[in-house]
């Protein structure tokens, strides 16, 4: 594999096999990392595993419908008209059918409440500061998916430090800032 410059790649993005191994045209569903040079290889980033060169659905020289499901059987789920076989395979709705994030506001259920905690999603555009909070994890080349544990019930002043320093983890864990921002600081939001 060519050197890349950590300037020159885009680390950590994920695939949910909307690309394909270029050796096989196999299906890949994991980390990927891009290039400046528009080439997709496996892992986070260069040195992380075997590195394979990946290739994506559109650009793999398939020509029709028939071709691409004979080569991706399991990947039919990609053809928006294909929706109905995606709710039967229980895709997730942002389980790779779109580009951007479809904007969702979480619900707490009273199961949740027992519990005293349920999980968050976010997705951050890559190149911006603009971050949508989504029903499940989003990912793709232009989106970081987030995932928060987020506490809704306890100790109160407990409540909100311990989803003030989850928020701040996760801009040091994904090198990003803003997210506290987004959530207007408010870290006992659906507290009870």
């Amino acid at each position: 594999m060519i050197y890349y410059p950590k300037s020159h790649i885009t680390p950590s993005l994920y695939s949910n096999g909307e690309l394909t191994f270029k050796e096989t045209n196999t299906p890949y569903t994991g980390y990927y990392f891009s290039t400046l040079d528009n080439k997709n290889f496996t892992g986070r980033f260069p040195g992380d595993g075997n590195n394979q060169e990946l290739i994506s659905v559109t650009t793999s020289n398939i020509t029709s419908t028939e071709e691409f499901e004979e080569q991706n059987p399991e990947d039919i789920r990609l053809h928006p008209e294909n929706l109905d076989y995606s709710l039967l395979k229980k895709v997730k709705e942002n389980q790779g059918l779109t580009l951007s994030p479809l904007p969702f506001y979480p619900q707490p259920s009273e199961q949740d409440y027992q519990l005293g905690e349920f999980t968050r999603y976010f997705a951050k555009k890559t190149n911006e500061n603009k971050y949508t909070e989504t029903s499940a994890l989003f990912e793709n080349s232009l989106y970081i998916g987030i995932q928060l544990p987020w506490l809704i019930t306890g100790d109160r002043d407990e409540v909100l430090k311990v989803n003030q320093n989850i928020v701040k983890l996760r801009e040091q864990q994904f090198n990003i800032s803003g997210l506290g921002e987004y959530l207007k600081f408010n870290y006992i939001k659906f507290y009870r």
